[in-house]
């Protein structure tokens, strides 16, 4: 951004044009003594005054509402709704974090912008700023603000590809896609009467034997592979670990795998299972720089730690 668009106060192209012109009839009335061109050379005054103040004024009780999704992912376009009750003229309106091109209102208005998320994180609120240049647009005044959101938008990292240990691929016998399971578990929880559309293989022949029915064994279910991950997002590499471990979260929900996430929050240390991806992203949004515990994870998880790797630091 250029000081042009920082400038809290600039005159445009217009009012150069009229200032000089003014500067000019002036010049003239001095020289010749034509009353009407000091009459003339007042009204451009005149003009310029309100040009200069009006735009100040206009800015100075803006009434800004925004609202829009609770979840959204960096890099994915959003639609945020604004609403404008104040000033009742043309303004523009920047939103520097998501919003590449200002945009212009007409207030009273409401409307709907695609914006998009650069960094993750929760944001309770937007810094906006606004330019007026009403009623002649000859001077621009400028003026940062700070607008509290209704919810607050939980910005989750763009999830980067990764693979899961090959130990724990193809073991789901959940929800995932990954296959390779029978779904059957190795222990024999107890006995049963057979059943049409039993399997043979699971007759308990022995068992059987001098009754007038069949009993088949029932299984105990499979216990499902747990991963746990420890992500620290502390350095300079923070938003790459982040989407690295939603990564690691997109596999294990694949694979239909419960999954345990531990992060230093502003709160302080959390760790605890995440259900969706919609939670994951909550929960690596929040992520701040400091040491995530080491558990407790459940007997037997699979821990995978996501953190800065050495030599990152000089990338």
């Amino acid at each position: 951004m250029s000081w042009k668009d920082r400038a809290p106060f600039l005159p445009t192209k217009g009012g150069i044009s009229l200032l000089l012109l003014v500067l000019g009839i002036f010049g003239a009335a001095q020289t010749t003594g034509a009353g009407w061109l000091t009459v003339l050379a007042s009204l451009g005054v005149g003009t310029l005054a309100t040009g200069a103040l009006w735009p100040i004024i206009l800015i100075r009780s803006p009434s800004l509402e925004i609202s829009g999704m609770v979840d959204v992912v960096v890099g994915r376009p959003f639609p945020l709704t604004v609403r404008v009750d104040r000033p009742t003229a043309g303004i523009r309106f920047e939103i520097p974090a998501m919003v590449d091109q200002p945009f212009w209102a007409l207030p009273p208005t409401t409307g709907t912008i695609n914006v998009t998320a650069t960094r993750r994180g929760i944001s309770d609120h937007l810094d906006v700023a606004i330019r007026c240049s009403a009623p002649f647009d000859l001077f621009s005044a400028r003026r940062q603000l700070t607008v509290d959101l209704r919810d607050p938008i939980y910005v989750a990292p763009q999830p980067i590809p990764m693979r899961l240990p090959d130990r724990l691929l193809g073991s789901s016998t959940g929800e995932g896609t990954g296959g390779g399971g029978t779904g059957q578990g190795d222990m024999v929880r107890g006995l049963r009467e057979y059943l049409p559309g039993d399997a043979l293989r699971m007759v308990h022949w022995r068992a059987s034997a001098g009754r007038p029915d069949l009993l088949v064994k029932e299984l105990e279910p499979p216990e499902r592979p747990h991963v746990a991950l420890i992500v620290d997002v502390s350095g300079p590499n923070a938003e790459r670990i982040a989407g690295e471990a939603a990564g690691f979260i997109q596999s294990a929900r694949r694979e239909g795998l419960p999954v345990t996430l531990s992060t230093f929050e502003a709160s302080g240390p959390v760790v605890g299972d995440v259900g969706s991806m919609r939670e994951a992203g909550r929960r690596l949004a929040g992520a701040v720089s400091g040491r995530p515990p080491t558990g407790p994870f459940p007997v037997g998880a699979e821990v995978i730690e996501v953190a800065r790797r050495a030599g990152e630091d000089q990338l």
